[in-house]
Order: C-alpha cells, then sequence, then structure tokens
C-alpha cells in the first residue's frame, strides 16, 4: 500500500497537470478565458492546484526570496487591482488563472521535479497531434492561416492563427531536446512544427522565430557546422511542405499572397500595424490616468473606447504583454512581475556554468522557447489561453529546477495557504455556474464574477417588454461596469419605449449620448438610434451640434462599407452590417440627391457582400 501511495505521490502532478494540459490545448469549445467558456478551465485548475500543493507537501525544497516575493506582490497588486476595478462584472477568471499557475510554479520550481522529460513527451506528442489537426482545417475549411486547436465550434469568427504562431513558438524548441538516436523523429518533428508556423502566416512569429534561431545560434554554433547539411535538409523540407501546402489549399480555395503579407500591403497588414501602434499608445495613456492599480482585469477593450483611434480599431489587450499589466493591474503588479522574471534570469546566468552539459542544454532550450513567447506577447498577447499560460509557467518551473544547488525539509505552509483561498474561490464558482445551469441563472447574481448576466437580463427583459425590470438590471450593471456604454445604450432604448411608465426621449436621447461617449467607435447602432430620437424629438435643427453628428456618421458609414468588402475583423458576420443599412435610409434625408445615390448602392452592395461571407462559414 505505500509503494502505491508513493507511486500516486510521484505522478500525480504529471498525470494531472498532463491531462489537464492536453485538454486545455485540444479542446474546440473552452478556449480563452476572458470569455465564459474558458471561465470553466480556470475554475477547474483553481481547485485542482490544492491538491498539487497537498501531493507536494513532503518534498525538499530551495530557499528563494526575490521570487517569491516578486510573484506575490504581482498576484496582490492584481487582487486590489480587482477590488477597485471600473470593470467589476470582468477580470476574476484572469486574477484566479494567473495566481493558480503562479501558485503551481512555486509547488514544483524549487524542488528537483522528476518528470521533465515525461511531460516534454507530452508536449511533443499533443503540439504534433494538433499540427495534423491545422493541416486538415487548412485544406478542408475556408479559413486561410493555419489555425490548429486554436478555435472554437461556438462562434465561427472564434478563430485564433496568432495564439496558434504562439504555441507553436512555444513548443518547435522541444524537438531539439530529442535524442540523437531518434534523429529521423526529430528532423519529422521540426519540419512538421516550422512548416505550420509559416502557414499561419503571422509576420510577428516569423520575426521571434528569427530571435529563436539566432539564440539557438550563439549556443550550438559547434553543432551547426557538423549537421549543416541536416539544417538545409530540414530547411528544404518546410519550404517544400509549405509550397505543397499551399498549392493543395489553392486548389479550391483562396491562399495569402506572402509578397504582401510581409510587405503589409493588404488591408489586414495595414490595419493591423496601425492599431497596434494606437494600442500601445492608448494604453501608455490610460496607464498615466491610473498607475497604481489600473483600470481593472480585462478593462482594457472599455477604457480604450473612449480614446480609440479607428473605427473597430479596438482589442480586449493592448497587444503587449507588460503595458497589458501596467494598464490593467497597474505599475506595483508590473513591477512584482518584473521582479519575478529578472530575479530567475539573473540566477539562470550565476548558475548555468555549474550544470551539466544534459542540464544546461535543457535550460537554454526551454529558455529560446520562454524568450520567444514574451517576445511575441510584446507585438500580441495569447496567454489569455490558459493551455499558453500554463505551459509558460511549467516551462519557468522547470528551469528554476534544473537551477537547484541545495534542498532542505521545508514546509510550503504560506503557499498552501494561498493555494486553500484560491480552489475555495474556484469551488465557489464553480458551484454557482452549476446552480445556475441546474436550477436558473439568478443564481449568477452571487457570483464574484458575473460577466454579462445583467445586461443579458436586462436584453430579454427588454424584448418581453418588462421595462421596469430592465431598467432595475442596468443599473446594478452600470453600478459594477462604470464604462459600459452597451448598458447606457440599453438604458436608452426602454426610456424610448412608450409602452414604459416613465417614458421620457430627453432621458433616452442622454443614454444614448453617453453610450456614443464611452464608444463611438465600435457600435453603429447607436449612430442610428442617436439620430432617431433626434428625429423624433425634432432637434436637428435645434441641436448645434447634429451638422458634425451627421457628418461623423457619413464618414464612418464609408470606412464600414470597406471593412464589410473585406470581412476586416469578421464585421461581415456581426448585426453592425444590418444597423449600417438603416443608418443609410435615415442619413438620405440629409444628404446632396449624388450623395444619397451614392449611399444607397453602397448599401445594396454591402448587404450582398456580408450575405456571401455568411453563407461561406465553415464552423
Amino acid at each position: 500500500m505505500k509503494r502505491f501511495l508513493l507511486f500516486i505521490e510521484n505522478n500525480f502532478t504529471l498525470w494531472g497537470v498532463g491531462a489537464f494540459w492536453i485538454f486545455a490545448v485540444m479542446n474546440p469549445v473552452l478556449k480563452k478565458y476572458d470569455n465564459g467558456s474558458g471561465w470553466r478551465l480556470v475554475i477547474v485548475f483553481g481547485v485542482l492546484v490544492l491538491l498539487f500543493g497537498v501531493v507536494n507537501w513532503r518534498k525538499k525544497r530551495e530557499k528563494s526570496l526575490m521570487e517569491g516575493l516578486g510573484l506575490l506582490l504581482f498576484i496582490l497588486a492584481m487582487f486590489f487591482s480587482f477590488l477597485f476595478s471600473q470593470v467589476q462584472n470582468l477580470g476574476l477568471s484572469e486574477l484566479i488563472a494567473f495566481s493558480s499557475v503562479s501558485i503551481l510554479y512555486m509547488i514544483l520550481a524549487h524542488q528537483k521535479i522528476s518528470f521533465v522529460r515525461g511531460f516534454l513527451r507530452i508536449v511533443l506528442t499533443v503540439s504534433s497531434l494538433s499540427v495534423f489537426l491545422g493541416f486538415f482545417l487548412y485544406f478542408f475549411r475556408d479559413e486561410p492561416r493555419m489555425i490548429g486547436p486554436f478555435f472554437s465550434t461556438v462562434y465561427h469568427s472564434h478563430i485564433w492563427p496568432n495564439a496558434f504562431a504562439l504555441f507553436l513558438l512555444m513548443v518547435w524548441p522541444v524537438g531539439l531536446l530529442i535524442d540523437k538516436k531518434h534523429l529521423k523523429w526529430k528532423i519529422g518533428f521540426l519540419v512538421l512544427l516550422l512548416s505550420a508556423l509559416l502557414l499561419t502566416f503571422s509576420r510577428g512569429a516569423f520575426i521571434v522565430f528569427g530571435g529563436q534561431l539566432f539564440l539557438l545560434a550563439l549556443y550550438f554554433w559547434r553543432v551547426l557546422f557538423r549537421n549543416f547539411g541536416k539544417i538545409l535538409l530540414v530547411l528544404v523540407a518546410v519550404s517544400s511542405v509549405f509550397f505543397a501546402s499551399n498549392y493543395l489549399r489553392g486548389l479550391q480555395y483562396e491562399t495569402i499572397n506572402v509578397e504582401e503579407k510581409i510587405q503589409f500591403a493588404n488591408e489586414e497588414g495595414l490595419t493591423s500595424k496601425q492599431e497596434r501602434i494606437d494600442f500601445w499608445k492608448g494604453s501608455i495613456e490610460l496607464t498615466k490616468e491610473k498607475p497604481w492599480f489600473g483600470w481593472g482585469p480585462f478593462s482594457f477593450r472599455y477604457a480604450y473606447n473612449g480614446i480609440q483611434k479607428t473605427f473597430l480599431g479596438n482589442s480586449d489587450h493592448p497587444h503587449n504583454v507588460f503595458l497589458k499589466i501596467a494598464t490593467e493591474n497597474g505599475v506595483i503588479a508590473l513591477l512584482g512581475f518584473l521582479i519575478f522574471l529578472f530575479s530567475l534570469f539573473i540566477l539562470a546566468i550565476r548558475r548555468f556554468s555549474g550544470l551539466t552539459k544534459e542540464k544546461k542544454d535543457f535550460v537554454y532550450i526551454l529558455g529560446v522557447a520562454v524568450a520567444g513567447t514574451f517576445a511575441h506577447n510584446l507585438i500580441d498577447y495569447n496567454l489569455n489561453f490558459f493551455g499558453n499560460l500554463l505551459l509558460l509557467f511549467l516551462y519557468l518551473a522547470m528551469i528554476r529546477s534544473f537551477l537547484i544547488k541545495k534542498v532542505e525539509s521545508k514546509k510550503p505552509v504560506f503557499l498552501l495557504f494561498f493555494a486553500v483561498l484560491i480552489t475555495f474561490i474556484s469551488f465557489y464558482e464553480g458551484s454557482v455556474l452549476v446552480f445556475a445551469h441546474v436550477k436558473g441563472e439568478s443564481y449568477l447574481e452571487k457570483s464574484f464574477f458575473p460577466n454579462s448576466y445583467y445586461l443579458n437580463h436586462a436584453d430579454n427583459a427588454i424584448a418581453r417588454g418588462y421595462f421596469t425590470d430592465a431598467i432595475q438590471n442596468i443599473d446594478k450593471q452600470i453600478a459594477i461596469n462604470k464604462l459600459d456604454s452597451q448598458a447606457w445604450y440599453l438604458r436608452g432604448v426602454v426610456f424610448c419605449k412608450r409602452e414604459y411608465v416613465d417614458f421620457d426621449l430627453l432621458l433616452c436621447k442622454e443614454s444614448f449620448e453617453k453610450s456614443l461617449e464611452l464608444n463611438p467607435m465600435n457600435e453603429i447602432m447607436y449612430y442610428r438610434d442617436y439620430l432617431r430620437v433626434l428625429s423624433r424629438l425634432s432637434m436637428e435643427k435645434q441641436d448645434a451640434n447634429f451638422d458634425d453628428f451627421i457628418l461623423e456618421a457619413r464618414e464612418i458609414l464609408e470606412i464600414y462599407f470597406i471593412y464589410v468588402d473585406k470581412n476586416i475583423h469578421f464585421t461581415a458576420y456581426t448585426s453592425n452590417v444590418e444597423a449600417a443599412a438603416e443608418l443609410v435610409e435615415l442619413l438620405v434625408p440629409y444628404l446632396g440627391s449624388s450623395e444619397a445615390e451614392d449611399m444607397l448602392e453602397k448599401r445594396v452592395e454591402m448587404l450582398e457582400k456580408a450575405t456571401v461571407f455568411r453563407a461561406n462559414k465553415t464552423f
């Protein structure tokens, strides 16, 4: 019995973490944890982390001060950021996600991890399967970039080729650790993954991959000379698979023009480049406004709306992991995270020379994978996929484990306390979700993370004509999310209803103005309904800003016609299309005859184009 329990103790962490990570990466539904579906993944792992702590309770550990202090400062600052958040209906999922992986890091990093090779074999297997899936979808689905398992079957627009590119940057270096006696498998693995990386058509990933190659060349320069022929073979094979795949796909579907993609010559590239620059500048501006604890986890989309530069040019994050932390969680959280990373980096430099050759290779190659992860997250952010986030912290824990010099019998009491706290919150939130599913959605009111519950309830109440109920839920939503333009918009919708006992067109107008103030560049329906209420109030001539409003609405429509034509940001799938068509009809009386005729023609073309795109949905 003791032998069996010892076997379970030594293997539970590998089995538990490995099985969970496989599911997090490969499942087609529970993906990003910043929306409702991925939150379930975070809850499960938040419960599991206590089990990992208990199983590893007796393991001997090396003392570590700065890493722990850095992570503690980071998590505590994130907690206060959530507590004082401007968008308190969001963010708990990120707090639990980062807290749980940080706890797992501290559980594993300072002991001698026995399952490194076992887990890396899992990484090799899963990454290979993900690429095979990617090739299948690339040949038989309309999406022009390889996405691997980074898609959701719930919504067609939920496909994430850049997240898959990050995943590949994290896993391909592991192929270099395959033993020499399995050389054919090593070459096959590298060809498979690097071909897939090219087929993601991620410019940022290409740049980061070049940086990874440079770092590897610095360390393995002797190996490069001895194996130049094999390296050339890999490069030729990768190129062959890439061009052959594009040729086969081109027999049935459209393929991306490589030259245009590299030169940012297409519309997507131009918008992507400029929007990122705007995000970075906006993030710095927002950080200056609330420097200490930021705007709150997952607040960027809401906070940035008011200073957004281009129509539909918004994002859930500023496409930079460090700017994201600074904007949403504050400079204290950023300082803690940097202390953690810097202390680990310095320790690796100090102890690297004392390692065996095998350990040096493991540390350096995993370090290249980690460096690639952070480099890619300087221009994008895909750690909101729990599979990517978990793999990053496991790599960091493995690197730290290889650097251990002396272990002692040290019980992680303080660490286990935090694990209990995270598990309690996760278990509570999981119970709320279960009761909400079994007994009714009203249980979501008891959640620390109500997400869009009140907003959805208000929307449904409006549809049923329960306007008083709708206003009550809208007020609750505004109380926990002061930046929610949609709540103010629905408030205006209710006050515009003649059936509502407190019907008031002036309050309707004020609510629509507030929604436009908070979010002027993303929802055409705000412009449509604001123009409608102005017409109902006969305020076109009395409102001094009316002509400016008409001009702004016209300019947005001209941009939007182009966006639908190219389906930029998948806008052809959204209700903005119908709202834009209705806005054109409302604008016609205020336009010259030739301009009105041109607008109406573009309206017809937009609706036809959207119909074509919607008919070609593949998920």
